[in-house]
């Protein structure tokens, strides 16, 4: 069931310190990110709140289903017509 030399580097990584603080570091601006595009959305107040509880308490799960299925952002009306 695979090479046991294979499994023995996947766990020398999953050892690393510096793996994990780079994981929770991407995995932190990934969630700022998700945070703003859920505000700046046309989703109502209830539907933001949801959003923004589902990415702070399960994080990695509500960042794949948001990128999937979540809400849309505003588009710019800025504009001018003329």
């Amino acid at each position: 069931m695979g090479n046991p030399e294979s499994w023995d580097i996947l766990a020398a990584i999953m050892n690393l310190p510096t793996f994990w603080i780079v994981f929770a570091a991407i995995l932190m601006v990934l969630e700022f990110w998700a945070a703003i595009r859920v505000l700046k959305s046309d989703g109502n107040r209830e539907s933001k709140c949801l959003w923004i509880l589902a990415l702070v308490f399960v994080p990695v799960i509500s960042l794949v289903a948001w990128i999937v299925a979540g809400p849309k952002v505003r588009a710019n009306s800025s504009v001018s017509k003329g």
